[in-house]
């Protein structure tokens, strides 16, 4: 059984965590490990990690946490081949992920380090492209305004959103 509300409570979070960043006022390796721990609390609770970072999933780079503009390319590592995804089944640890999605920059500096003789940089990046689903690999280019569908609470804190 789903408990969703552990989802939107560290979405929220992961909220916090990217204002922060873009304010400069954490770095990018802290935000980072935050998003991924959120991500790995609602896991174990549910089983629904990405509930935790809705707030970046379609929109943010998961390795420089760069916002990717609407329309330009996000790779998604649940898009690879299962071939592939069978020979690194924890991709997005060892990549060190705080979120699904690549930006063009990052898969093409990162990827290689996965590669072998089947697969390279620019097959991977084609069947991704080339897949029945061929928008998903475009960010949406905006943060998500719903907090896994319901309203965000506001803040009553100093450091307002």
């Amino acid at each position: 059984m789903s408990c969703h509300d552990i989802g939107r409570g560290m979405n929220y979070v992961v909220r916090r965590t990217i204002t922060l960043y873009d304010r400069n006022e954490i770095a990018l390796e802290p935000a980072k490990k935050i998003i991924a721990s959120c991500k790995n609390a609602v896991n174990w609770c549910d089983g629904n990690g990405y509930e935790a970072i809705d707030f970046i999933l379609n929109c943010r780079c998961g390795k420089c946490l760069k916002l990717v503009p609407k329309g330009e390319k996000l790779y998604s590592i649940f898009d690879l081949p299962y071939k592939f995804e069978d020979t690194h089944p924890n991709l997005d640890e060892e990549l060190e992920l705080a979120s699904y999605g690549l930006c063009e920059e990052c898969f093409d500096r990162y990827m290689p380090n996965f590669c072998d003789e089947e697969w390279n940089v620019e097959s991977l990046k084609k069947t991704i492209e080339n897949d029945k689903h061929s928008n998903n690999f475009l960010s949406e280019g905006e943060h998500q305004m719903s907090n896994n569908g319901c309203s965000w609470l506001k803040d009553r804190y100093w450091y307002e959103l």
